[in-house]
């Protein structure tokens, strides 16, 4: 009985760190250090960061694609932050569809923006959560802190972007960055 309640306990304390990392991200998000960053180059190792996991035995597959209508699109950003903010979005994806399904990271200009979207196949999401993703402590996780949205948030609003969701009950969703395109 106590190596159980020891163990209940061990894990309840490793959720609390977690929280507590999370929350100090959240708190202490460094400023920006932007430099050129060509999308065409920036965008494929991140999706091939995932790639293992997709296809790894006894998981769901999970099919990745990568669509840039110009190969030389670049943003002033910082590229730590930048990518910190779209392994998110695509872990959010994953987390979406647990029977597998696809995600699509795609970018391309919009007039004097780039816009960066990661779209997936999953269960999608109600106009009212929708409307709640990006505030602080609000998740429709069991596992989440409801800080990983907030931060994407923060991310591409400490470059000058916006960020938005689509999305649709049994659609998937789609998360747009739209960000000031490099002159």
């Amino acid at each position: 009985m106590f190596r159980e309640g020891a163990s209940t306990l061990l894990a309840e304390l490793l959720q609390l760190k977690s929280i507590i990392g999370r929350f100090s991200d959240f708190a202490k998000m460094p400023s920006p250090r932007l430099e050129r960053v060509v999308l065409g180059q920036f965008l494929s190792p991140i999706l091939k960061l995932f790639e293992s996991q997709w296809t790894a035995p006894g998981q769901p597959p999970i099919r990745g694609r990568l669509e840039l209508d110009d190969d030389a699109l670049a943003v002033d950003a910082d590229p730590d932050l930048l990518s910190r903010a779209l392994r998110n979005l695509i872990l959010n994806a994953m987390d979406a569809m647990p029977a597998g399904g696809a995600i699509v990271l795609r970018a391309r200009r919009e007039g004097v923006e780039a816009v960066v979207e990661v779209s997936d196949s999953g269960a999608g999401l109600s106009r009212e959560e929708c409307e709640r993703l990006f505030t602080p402590y609000y998740t429709t996780k069991q596992h989440g802190t409801g800080l990983g949205l907030a931060i994407v948030q923060s991310v591409v609003s400490d470059h000058g972007g916006k960020i938005s969701v689509e999305s649709e009950p049994g659609q998937g969703a789609t998360f747009r960055m739209s960000l000031p395109a490099a002159k």
